[in-house]
C-alpha cells in the first residue's frame, strides 16, 4: 500500500483494508504524498462503503 515497497494487488489491499476495519482498526492516517496519491485512491475504494466507520484523517506536504 506503499510505494516504498514495490507494487501491490490492489485485490489484496482492498481485502486487507476491510478485515482492518472488521477487527478494530478505524483510525487511518494517510497523505497525498503516499504513492503519489494512490493511497487516496485505494482508501477511497474501501471507505465509499463504510466511510462511517472509520476516522480519517489526512495532511498535506507543499
Amino acid at each position: 500500500m506503499s510505494e516504498f515497497y514495490g507494487s501491490a494487488d490492489e485485490q489484496e489491499n482492498i481485502k486487507v483494508l476491510n478485515r482492518a476495519i472488521d477487527i478494530g482498526c478505524t483510525f487511518w492516517d494517510t497523505a497525498d504524498m503516499y504513492g503519489s496519491g494512490a493511497n487516496e485512491i485505494l482508501l477511497s475504494k474501501v471507505l465509499k462503503e463504510r466511510r462511517n466507520e472509520v476516522f480519517l484523517c489526512t495532511k498535506f506536504a507543499f
